[in-house]
């Protein structure tokens, strides 16, 4: 079975190129043409087939969809650059949806389609009690990230073909770019969050694809469910101590409620079975990672040289 991965060359869609890769699929990337994702595919070795082209371009899309038994639409704008130029976020996010969803049915509507949404679609909920659920509450998103996936969902679910909706959490990526400091300040310290493995994540897409009959029509939020449950300070606080970074102080981060919450994940873990590792695995597997990004002798630098002496400094000026 060949599967289209549109965004196969993100953060996430790697992850998911991968796990398909290994269950034996055949695998289409469709991404922009860019230097960082020419890097992002080599981790897929030669085993997918790569394809450059712009999600809203149709005749980029239609040549991207020849042959294909699936398509899982992951392609997007996401924060903070969907804030930043909501334009831009609005052409890709909707605009890159019609095209897909238009082709699909150009085709006969027999492709089943897969889309990344995410629970940005919720909106901030900082008077919620109980953990937010897709047949429960209604979409009410603020800012271009969720408005434009909610529009994308919109379009979807009217076009008649067979599609299933999978709202994502958010993945918390912390490296020394500009772009993931950014966003680490945009969270408020007290926002309730639930952490999910981004290999869960990519697991739950896989396995949407494999039991796509028995569930299509369907909107499901994908996150880590109870155990994964704690609020931000915990997780900023968790990773940064993988450094043995102090907590920034309080001001640097915003008081505006967040768009993440907690969710009842009781029907998509039923169907899909993704849940399988925890924020601890994610912090073993943070560690390893920026070893293997700078070298064996940053962690043990930066726990006994630079925080003891500059680990204060070092959260200011982040």
């Amino acid at each position: 079975m060949r599967v289209l991965v549109t965004g196969g060359a993100g953060r996430l869609g790697i992850n998911v190129c991968k796990i398909f890769l290994k269950d034996g699929f055949q695998v289409r990337v469709f991404d922009l043409d860019n230097e960082r994702n020419r890097k992002s595919v080599k981790e897929l070795g030669r085993k997918a087939e790569i394809l450059w082209g712009d999600i809203t371009q149709p005749d980029s899309v239609r040549k991207a969809l020849e042959k294909v038994d699936v398509v899982v639409h992951m392609a997007g704008i996401l924060p903070p650059v969907a804030y930043e130029k909501p334009e831009l976020a609005r052409q890709v996010n909707v605009g890159g949806t019609k095209t897909i969803v238009d082709l699909i049915k150009e085709k006969g509507s027999h492709i089943p389609l897969v889309f990344t949404s995410s629970v940005a679609v919720f909106g901030p909920t900082p008077n919620a009690t109980d953990p937010l659920s897709a047949d429960k509450n209604d979409p009410n998103p603020r800012g271009a990230y969720g408005e434009t996936k909610a529009e994308a969902e919109g379009l979807i679910k009217e076009s008649g073909i067979d599609y299933l909706i999978l709202r994502l959490t958010a993945i918390m990526y912390f490296t020394f770019d500009v772009s993931d400091i950014k966003r680490m300040f945009s969270i408020p310290l007290n926002n309730r969050i639930e952490f999910c493995h981004p290999d869960d994540l990519a697991l739950a897409v896989l396995n949407a694809v494999k039991n796509f009959d028995g569930i299509k029509g369907s909107t499901l939020v994908v996150s880590g469910g109870p155990d994964q449950r704690m609020l931000y300070q915990d997780m900023v606080g968790s990773i940064l101590d993988i450094m043995r970074l102090p907590l920034p102080p309080a001001h640097k981060f915003t008081q505006e409620p967040y768009y993440l919450d907690w969710y009842d994940t009781s029907k998509s873990q039923e169907v899909l079975k993704f849940q399988r590792r925890s924020f601890a695995h994610y912090l073993k597997d943070y560690s390893s990672g920026l070893t293997r990004r700078y070298s064996s002798l940053f962690l043990p630098f930066m726990r006994y040289f630079v925080s003891p002496l500059f680990g204060k400094a070092v959260v200011q000026f982040m």
